[in-house]
């Protein structure tokens, strides 16, 4: 079936998509119903693949199809048949539908899978921009309240990023009561601060950098001008601080007189470095998820010995990722663990938090690079 998906924002997407229905004993207006249902059920597994890989659906195949494939309804806004047409036993429609990207991204959470497969990070931008002609680079985080513009290059990463999978944190939805320290006022920033922003706007990954344009000269037509603009980027991890991931490119473009800016030369560079951005950062997220890595789990509250004793060894058989777990102390009411798991820290705290404890609930209440802390809490029994 081809399938186009638009670019746009990424809490929803416009799909046009091709379905087919099979007559029956002359039957067309059902063999229309069908291809529309064929068509729209395409739209949602569109969206499902924009958000995990492909093994992970094929690994979870049957899950999807009982959970998220067969509830059109719950996912797609509206549509409409843009084409349709009889084809000797079949009946085929072009339906344009748009789906949304947020309620599949929580139905995928809620059923287990994309915290286990979260193969693609959430990505927030800190770019300056300076175009020909202004004083000073441009960056929305320099604005009290933060401002909600998005500038050229940040676009262009946006788009290129939303349709290769990537969720954007949308800054308009964050509200605009968050203050910021003078060491924000700079269009430069250092990795530690772009870090703590970061991670109190729910990022996973920063992208900093600047984009500049500048004159390079002219040509041999006086009214043209070549314009010249570089992006110099790195990407670094929330949890880590670690740089995963850099580049920069330089690009020229022909500008006439009447059309002032480095409109394309921007356009240029920032699509050339996005391109990169996406392969570096993929590749090196997939394979640190890929990895098994000891967490250190810190469990407090613990009331009861044989609680504590269920929750291991609930840990040890049934959360997905869980190689071992090794018990390094326990003491007044309070344990150290190493858990070996496939992944980090942060995905193992997702993990619990879909997880069902027998008499207890969990609170996760911190998680670092490589520690996960939480309280056992109790419940009542399904007997009282």
């Amino acid at each position: 079936m081809p399938r186009r998906a638009s670019c746009g924002d990424f809490q929803s997407r416009t799909i046009d998509i091709i379905g087919r229905g099979t007559i029956y004993r002359d039957d067309v207006a059902r063999a229309r119903d069908e291809a529309i249902a064929d068509a729209l059920q395409g739209v949602v597994e569109e969206g499902v693949a924009l958000l995990i890989s492909s093994a992970s659906a094929v690994e979870n195949f049957q899950l999807l199809s009982d959970r998220v494939y067969d509830q059109t309804e719950v996912f797609i806004h509206h549509y409409r048949v843009l084409t349709e047409s009889k084809s000797g036993r079949y009946y085929r429609v072009v339906v344009r539908a748009t789906v949304s990207m947020s309620t599949i991204r929580d139905k995928l959470q809620s059923v287990g899978i994309l915290a286990i497969h979260k193969e693609i990070p959430t990505i927030m931008f800190l770019l300056s921009e300076q175009d020909i002609g202004e004083p000073s680079p441009q960056y929305w985080w320099g604005q009290s309240p933060l401002g909600t513009h998005v500038s050229l290059t940040e676009n262009v990463f946006s788009e290129y990023m939303g349709d290769k999978g990537f969720v954007i944190v949308d800054r308009a939805a964050l509200g605009r009561d968050i203050q910021l320290g003078p060491e924000y006022m700079r269009p430069e920033l250092s990795d530690d601060d772009a870090v703590k922003l970061g991670k109190e706007l729910g990022a996973d990954v920063v992208i900093v950098g600047k984009a500049v344009a500048c004159y390079s000269g002219n040509i041999l037509d006086e009214n043209m001008k070549s314009i010249q603009a570089a992006v110099f980027t790195r990407a670094i991890r929330t949890d880590s601080g670690a740089v995963i991931a850099s580049s920069q490119g330089t690009r020229a473009a022909l500008h006439s007189d009447d059309r002032p800016g480095g409109t394309e030369a921007l356009m240029l560079s920032a699509s050339v470095v996005a391109w990169d951005l996406v392969k570096q950062i993929a590749a090196k997220w997939r394979k640190d998820a890929r990895q098994h890595v000891l967490v250190e789990l810190v469990v407090k509250g613990i009331r009861e010995y044989a609680d504590f004793v269920g929750f291991r060894r609930h840990l040890k058989n049934d959360v997905r990722g869980i190689r071992n777990v090794y018990l390094r102390s326990i003491k007044a009411g309070e344990a150290k663990m190493d858990v070996d798991f496939m992944g980090n820290a942060r995905i193992l705290a997702d993990n619990l938090m879909l997880q069902r404890f027998e008499n207890i609930a969990v609170n996760i209440f911190q998680v670092s690079e490589k520690e996960v802390k939480l309280e056992l809490i109790p419940t009542a029994s399904d007997d009282h």
